[in-house]
């Protein structure tokens, strides 16, 4: 019954948001007034009654295509528009018989802005995930993801809906007021089950006492979840904290931008972390999120390698040097080893940062990438599987993993993986229907698996919603390629190497396109990448 209500008052918000109540009442009055005028004027005229008949159907009919239209379509200044999907509506899915809840499992929903000028996502977003990082390194404690819990940004949804939604015992939610050196935090712990708070607190301080109250918040979720500490510092988040708080602020900025994930962001992160590092040179985890940076931008071909391999480098040894045992450091370092060739180096250093931080899921996710490129299957599925152990509501490293197990010959492993990366991958785009990278990647799986219409959906699902995008044209030309649509597929590919992006190798180990390797136009597009690559 409650479902019904719900649903109920769901559609006639969303009634009013799209102002068809408003419509239907001004078409009540001028349809009441036709048919009075219709009837006072119709006898005297001779006209017969049949006409009168036909103004109220018309009238009738007419109300009807009017609420339809008003449902469709909004009159702005700019003429007549469709009307926009609600703002911030949060998809959840259907209740499904699932396993219950680990009692040690939280989701943190990314604080509220309540600042004067409603300028601080960054800072919200940032202070939560200081929180979701701290109790994700917390063994036994099961944190949903950044991606899964930050879509409910902004949402009415109910703490118990969520819940359900991410399988876990507990929601922590908050909100920020920040102005000029004072900070007040709000922050509560629901549970999932009931609805009912858990712990609740507030934090009036000076901004410079915010690592502090990140800890006390995090200790505090920790204690109400029963979950007991093995290190005692494992959640001492201000061990690194910089001295200049405002060196802290562009660090999130860089972080936000990073988590955006387009190009126009990318590109501007590094220079956050560069500022950040101006105020504060001592600041490690800067220089660790400047070596990220670039990383990634070398990774998505977005730069070329010798105007920022050595910048990079540089940043992941200066914040080794300030902080040894920082594992995002290693993980930093490593991929720039990574990148310059030298192999048994990266993999010192990955190794290193998983023996620091064993929860960390970045350092298990880039090793594997790294012993995928560089030949060792066996060793890149464990990684990729302890990646999504530390974060099990996610799925491209499972994804990643087939791919791996393929390239090894084990086929019957990569369709286990396959079919596991496919359920979470699904459950992403149900959650979040704008998640490209969800629907693209969907699509190569159900291929893969045999279901060819429904990939063919979801790639042009992520096509329409990126169309520009090389990540999205790639893999939609793998999609197309491996179910035998090759024109489509080398239209794709060929709009996909246009954008810049993209590396030689990355095809030549691609199994998706083994079917078209002897195609002329395949190899004219791979000759255009190798002339990229030599200019």
């Amino acid at each position: 019954m409650r479902d019904w209500a719900g649903s109920l008052k769901a559609f006639v918000d969303e009634l009013r948001r799209r102002r068809v109540f408003r419509v239907a009442v001004v078409f009540l009055v001028v349809g009441w007034v036709l048919i009075q005028v219709a009837g006072t004027t119709f006898a005297p005229l001779g006209l017969p009654d049949w006409t009168f008949k036909l103004v109220i159907v018309l009238v009738a009919l007419s109300f009807v295509l009017a609420c339809a239209l008003a449902w469709t379509y909004d009159l702005t200044t700019r003429g007549i528009e469709r009307t926009p999907p609600a703002p911030q509506s949060i998809a959840v899915p259907a209740p499904v018989e699932v396993s219950a809840a680990p009692e040690a499992s939280v989701a943190i929903l990314p604080f509220t802005d309540l600042s004067e000028r409603h300028d601080q996502d960054y800072f919200c977003e940032g202070l939560a995930e200081e929180i979701l990082n701290a109790l994700a390194s917390i063994s036994g404690m099961r944190v949903a993801s950044r991606t899964s819990s930050f879509r409910f940004r902004g949402s009415d949804t109910d703490a118990r809906d969520i819940g359900r939604a991410l399988n876990v015992a507990a929601i922590m939610e908050g909100s920020v007021r920040k102005a000029g050196d004072h900070v007040r935090v709000t922050a509560q712990l629901i549970d999932a089950g009931n609805g009912y708070h858990l712990w609740s607190e507030n934090f009036d301080r000076r901004l410079e006492d915010i690592f502090a109250i990140q800890e006390e918040i995090a200790r505090s979720v920790a204690r109400a979840l029963r979950v007991t500490l093995q290190k005692p510092d494992v959640l001492d988040i201000g061990r690194n904290a910089p001295r200049d708080v405002r060196a802290y602020e562009f660090y999130l900025r860089g972080r936000q931008m990073q988590a955006l994930k387009s190009t126009v962001t990318w590109l501007s992160a590094p220079e956050m972390f560069r500022r950040a590092i101006e105020l504060d040179p001592g600041y490690a985890q800067a220089h660790a999120g400047l070596a990220d940076s670039l990383v990634g931008l070398l990774l998505w071909r977005l730069v070329r390698p010798d105007s920022v391999l050595d910048e990079a480098k540089a940043a992941a040894a200066r914040a080794l040097a300030l902080a040894p045992d920082l594992a995002e450091a290693h993980v930093a370092h490593a991929n720039t080893l990574s990148l310059a060739g030298e192999n048994e180096a990266a993999t010192a250093a990955f190794e290193r940062a998983i023996a620091l931080n064993s929860e960390l899921y970045e350092a298990h996710y880039y090793f594997a990438r790294h012993c995928f490129a560089h030949g060792m299957y066996e060793r890149a599925i464990e990684e990729f599987e302890e990646a999504h152990r530390t974060r099990p509501d996610e799925f491209q490293a499972l994804t990643l993993g087939a791919n791996a197990a393929d390239s090894m010959g084990d086929g019957q492993r990569a369709i286990g993986l396959a079919k596991r990366a496919l359920e979470h991958a699904l459950e992403e785009a149900h959650l979040d229907p704008e998640n490209g990278r969800a629907r693209y990647l969907a699509a190569g799986l159900q291929v893969r698996l045999g279901d060819i219409e429904a990939g063919k959906r979801n790639a042009e699902a992520a096509l329409r919603m990126r169309p520009d995008d090389f990540g999205t044209l790639y893999n939609g030309a793998c999609v197309y390629a491996q179910i035998g649509e090759y024109d489509r597929a080398m239209d794709l590919l060929d709009r996909a190497v246009d954008t810049g992006q993209g590396f030689r190798d990355w095809i030549d180990h691609d199994h998706d396109f083994d079917g078209v390797r002897q195609l002329p136009r395949f190899k004219e597009i791979v000759a255009r990448l190798d002339a990229a690559d030599r200019s």
